[in-house]
């Protein structure tokens, strides 16, 4: 736990412990515990909760104690299970590895000094979290990418990132819902629309899902691509 601000306190789960629906719990829970008045807003992130305190200058110590007990309250009150482990829905996503919906995949292999199998068999070998939902409707932060292919964000980001489009940068990965600009690295391209606000359900995830990418031809990208423009993927 520490300061951000005069503010604003940070709680911070420990290194290789993010768990989303855990701090999305906690954010909530803080909200309705809370010596009224005093939060003013707390807010789940990928690695913690970021607690907003309205108080005077004179209450920052008497603040900091009613958090610590927040906290113990709810770590006594909900034991050691995360709910990290107890929600959350499994979503595959088909994505097309190829360079022609990829353009950065080639770079993205040659500055890691493998082949471009290597990058897919890394980036669709494990199952992701949906650790935050942010930046745009829909799109959300998937963590934790292989380490050997974490990547720092581009140097100048692109004006215009395609629907669909599959990123990494740093240890995330993510799939752009829909055209914008971006700076992170594009491997991939999946036909399938993660946000739709005619649905209703508009976002395909959900804070807490399990991600996996099932690589795909870029036949079969077309293919679905085009089921997916009649409404039949």
């Amino acid at each position: 736990m520490s300061w951000t601000s005069e503010r604003s306190i940070w709680v911070r789960r420990p290194e290789g412990q993010s768990c989303p629906l855990e701090a999305d719990h906690l954010a909530k829970w803080v909200v309705v515990e809370q010596t009224p008045g005093m939060v003013r807003a707390a807010t789940p992130t990928a690695h913690g909760v970021l607690i907003e305190l309205d108080i005077r200058q004179s209450e920052l110590d008497a603040a900091w104690a009613a958090v610590e007990s927040l906290l113990e309250c709810f770590s006594a009150q909900h034991g050691s299970q995360s709910a990290d482990h107890r929600g959350g829905r499994e979503v595959t996503i088909p994505v097309c590895y190829d360079e022609r919906v990829g353009p950065d995949l080639g770079w993205v292999s040659a500055q890691l000094g493998v082949d471009r199998e290597q990058v897919i068999a890394w980036h669709s070998g494990r199952t992701y979290r949906v650790m935050t939902m942010g930046f745009m409707p829909g799109f959300g932060y998937l963590g934790s990418v292989e380490e050997a292919l974490r990547l720092p964000r581009r140097e100048t980001p692109r004006t215009r990132v395609p629907s669909g489009s599959v990123a990494i940068a740093e240890e995330m990965t993510a799939v752009y819902p829909h055209q914008s600009a971006g700076g992170w690295h594009l491997i991939g391209r999946t036909p399938m629309r993660l946000f739709d606000p005619l649905r209703d359900e508009p976002a395909v995830l959900r804070l807490g899902d399990r991600v996996r990418f099932e690589p795909i031809t870029i036949e079969a990208f077309q293919t679905l691509g085009e089921a997916e423009k009649q409404d039949r993927y």
